[in-house]
C-alpha cells in the first residue's frame, strides 16, 4: 500500500498543482500520502483567502474524478519514469546522520522494526503496473467503490459567512466542540484515542 500510495503521489503531484493552483487560482495546494495509527490514506489539502471549504471540496472532488482519465492517459514511458523516480529516491544514501537516525528511529517508534523498509518499498515499486494503478485508483478513490472512505475536514475562517454549509446537498456534517469528548467515543479505533 505504501509502494502505491508514494507512486500515485508522484504521477498526480505536478496535475493537482497545475489545475487547482496555476488554473484555478485557488489558493495553497498540497496532496501526500500519510499513515495514522498504522492506517494508510492520502490527503488532499487547499488552503484559499478567496473561497469558502464547500467550494475547494468541489474542486478537490473534480480533481479526484478526472484522476482516472489522468491515468489512462498515460503512456508506459512516462509511468516508467515516475516509478524510476520514486525508487531512485527510496534508495538514495540519507543525506545525513541525523536524517538516517530519524528513519530508524520512526520504526522504533511505531514498533514496526523494518529498517530496510525504503528497500522493500522500491522492490515492491518495480511489480507495481499501470494498470494495478488504476485498479488501486478505482478501488479506493472512485466514489461508487464499497472501499472508497473519505474524511473531509473543513476549517472556516473567523469572518466566514456560515450560510455556504447549507448549499452542500451531499454534506454530513457534525461540529466538533469538545474533542476529548468526541474522541472518547470514537468506535474506530478507540484505544488509540
Amino acid at each position: 500500500m505504501k509502494a502505491m500510495l508514494d507512486l500515485f503521489h508522484e504521477i498526480i503531484e505536478e496535475p493537482l498543482f497545475n489545475q487547482l493552483r496555476t488554473k484555478e487560482q485557488l489558493g495553497y495546494v498540497e496532496c501526500g500520502p500519510r499513515l495514522t495509527y498504522r492506517v494508510h490514506g492520502f490527503c488532499f489539502c487547499v488552503q484559499s483567502s478567496k473561497y469558502g471549504p464547500v467550494h475547494l471540496f468541489g474542486r478537490i472532488d473534480n480533481f479526484i474524478k478526472d484522476i482516472e482519465g489522468l491515468l489512462e492517459q498515460l503512456d508506459e514511458e512516462s509511468f516508467g519514469n515516475y516509478r524510476s523516480g520514486v525508487i531512485a529516491r527510496l534508495l538514495e544514501k540519507d543525506p545525513s546522520l541525523l536524517s538516517e537516525t530519524n528513519e530508524l528511529w520512526s520504526q522504533i517508534v511505531d514498533k514496526r522494526y523494518m529498517f530496510v523498509y525504503s528497500h522493500k518499498e522500491a522492490e515492491e515499486l518495480r511489480s507495481i503496473e499501470k494498470k494495478d494503478v488504476i485498479s488501486w485508483y478505482t478501488t479506493y478513490f472512485r466514489e461508487s467503490s464499497p472501499k472508497c472512505r473519505r474524511l473531509a475536514v473543513r476549517v472556516w475562517g473567523c469572518d466566514t459567512n456560515m450560510k455556504e454549509t447549507q448549499t452542500d446537498p451531499k454534506s454530513v456534517q457534525q461540529v466538533i466542540a469538545d474533542a476529548v469528548a468526541f474522541k472518547s467515543t470514537s468506535q474506530l479505533y478507540p484505544s488509540l484515542c
